[in-house]
């Protein structure tokens, strides 16, 4: 199965202790995906023709900005607005007048592509891909037992966006001879992970009461950064 390749990714993200395993993994994957294309893909044709097709998102053209390459990035842009230009005059001289401004016309179907994040950007649409193909390597290294099953087995939990990620994916690859396992297994961890942490708020919430203020915070004081990790949000 061609998905093997990622192994090595998906072990060294699950050997880091840094809370969400699938966090780490999709943060990597989407470091990886800026450099590749602020490096020299940028000048590929290839590479070029879907980004001018495809666009980037705020998030992504943020980061992208940041890895201080103006040139590549201006070119990249230069040739998209050229693209967008095309696709816009086209739209004004194929339709009449009033069909521009109807609610599902071409303008607003334009406006929904260029402004649907994750649907109308490279970056997303490649790291979307790629992170596909870890967590059915997640599930193949988890099915098949022995060490890797081992590791995966030690997790403490995942954070609520990528482990519904997780369940989804696994109801369509997992036969039903294996589902009780992975209950038992991967999601049971979740649940007693999720049940931790609601404690670790309740104790947090009660720590700003006076009756409990000489008590010990326990494993509360970090609480409610962990809660946001939980929810996918990356706090500062």
């Amino acid at each position: 199965m061609k998905e093997h390749i990622h192994t090595i990714p998906v072990l060294d993200a699950l050997r880091d202790p840094k809370g969400c395993a699938f966090c780490v993994m999709h943060n990597r994957i989407e470091e990886r995906a800026i450099q590749f294309i602020m490096g020299p893909a940028y000048m590929e044709d290839d590479v070029r023709t879907d980004t001018n097709r495809e666009g980037f998102c705020g998030t992504h053209l943020t980061a992208l900005y940041a890895e201080q390459n103006r040139l590549g990035l201006a070119l990249m842009l230069s040739t998209h607005m050229q693209q967008l230009n095309k696709d816009l005059a086209a739209i004004v001289k194929s339709k009449q007048p009033s069909s521009l401004f109807v609610k599902d016309g071409p303008l607003a179907q334009l406006y929904s592509r260029l402004n649907k994040t994750g649907e109308a950007c490279y970056v997303c649409n490649r790291v979307r891909h790629t992170f596909a193909l870890y967590i059915k390597t997640f599930l193949h290294m988890w099915g098949k037992g022995g060490e890797d099953a081992k590791i995966i087995r030690s997790q403490k939990g995942y954070c609520l966006p990528h482990f519904t990620q997780l369940v989804g994916v696994a109801a369509n690859e997992l036969g039903r001879s294996k589902r009780d396992k992975f209950l038992e297994e991967v999601v049971q961890p979740q649940l007693a992970h999720i049940k931790e942490m609601e404690e670790d708020l309740d104790w947090f919430t009660l720590k700003f009461d006076h009756r409990f203020a000489n008590e010990p915070w326990k494993n509360s004081k970090d609480a409610l950064p962990r809660a946001l990790a939980m929810y996918g949000i990356r706090s500062k």
